[in-house]
C-alpha cells in the first residue's frame, strides 16, 4: 500500500484547479477511483474549518448506485464530526499524481457486514500531474532532521541532515557537512526522518538533483533534491499528516 497525497497548491482554490485540471468523464473517474481501491492507497479526508484529517481507504466503487464506499474513521468522535458536517476534501495520490474532490455529505453504511462510510460518486475531480507536486518549506524554528547512514565503509557515524522542504513524493536535504556524494540516481537506504511526536519515518531516498547554496554567513551548503523509493504505507501516513499540518499552520498565519 503506497500513496502520497498533497494539499492544494498555495494561491489556487479548488475551483481554479478544477477549471485547469478537472476530469469530468464519468468513465475515467470510475477507472481512477477503482485504481485507488485496487492498490489499497491511503486517502485523506480533510475536514473544512477543522484541524482533523481522517486517513481512510476506498473499499468499493459502486457505479450502479453512484457511490463510493470508504473505510470508517478510527474513533467515534471523528466519525461524528465527519457525518455532521457538509463533507470533506478527498485527497490521494495515484502513481505520483494527486487526485482530489469535495465529497459532499458523508453517510454511514454497512459493507461486508462492517461499518463504512458512503459518499456520492464525484461528477468531477482534480488531477494534478507530478510536476505540480506541492512542497512545504520546513519551519526554521522547528528544524526537522534526517539521519542518513554513513556512506563510507570505514565511517561508523550517521550523517545529520536537515529537511529544507517536504512533500509526500520527496524531500530536499541540507547536507551541511558535505559528506553525501550528490551523484544523481544515487540511493540512500534506511534514512530516518525525525518528525515531531511520531516514530521516525524510515525511507529509501534517491538523489535527483543537487546544488551548492551560499548562506548568509558566506558558507556553502549542499542541497539534495530526493525522491522517495517504494515508501511503505505506514511511513507515508505520518508524512501526509505532517505536510498538511504545516500547510494548515501556514495558512492560519496569513
Amino acid at each position: 500500500m503506497t500513496t502520497a497525497a498533497a494539499p492544494t497548491p498555495a494561491g489556487s482554490s479548488h475551483d481554479d484547479l478544477l477549471a485547469r485540471y478537472g476530469i469530468r468523464s464519468r468513465k475515467e473517474i470510475v477507472f481512477l477511483l477503482r485504481q485507488v481501491q485496487q492498490r489499497k492507497l491511503l486517502v485523506n479526508l480533510d475536514l473544512p474549518n477543522s484541524r482533523q484529517i481522517i486517513v481512510t481507504s476506498v473499499l468499493a466503487v459502486d457505479e450502479v448506485h453512484n457511490a463510493v464506499i470508504l473505510d470508517s474513521a478510527r474513533g467515534d468522535a471523528l466519525n461524528r464530526e465527519l457525518l455532521s458536517g457538509p463533507g470533506a476534501e478527498f485527497v490521494t495520490q495515484l502513481e505520483g499524481v494527486t487526485l482530489s474532490f469535495f465529497t459532499g455529505a458523508v453517510t454511514f453504511c454497512d459493507y461486508e457486514k462492517l461499518p463504512a462510510l458512503r459518499i456520492a460518486l464525484p461528477k468531477a475531480l482534480v488531477r494534478l500531474q507530478r510536476r505540480e507536486h506541492f512542497r512545504v518549506p520546513m519551519p526554521i524554528a522547528r528544524p526537522v532532521k534526517c539521519m542518513v547512514p554513513p556512506q563510507a565503509e570505514d565511517d561508523a557515524e550517521s550523517i545529520t541532515t536537515h529537511l529544507v522542504d517536504l512533500s509526500c513524493g520527496g524531500v530536499a536535504l541540507a547536507d551541511i557537512a558535505g559528506r553525501i556524494s550528490p551523484d544523481p540516481g544515487r540511493r540512500l537506504p534506511d534514512c530516518h526522518i525525525l518528525l515531531p511526536e511520531v516514530p521516525p519515518v524510515v525511507a529509501t531516498l534517491e538523489i535527483r538533483n543537487s546544488a551548492q547554496i551560499r548562506l548568509h554567513n558566506g558558507a556553502f551548503q549542499t542541497r539534495l533534491g530526493c525522491q522517495f523509493i517504494n515508501l511503505p504505507n505506514d511511513m507515508a501516513a505520518p508524512l501526509q499528516r505532517f505536510v498538511m499540518e504545516i500547510e494548515r499552520a501556514r495558512r492560519a498565519n496569513l
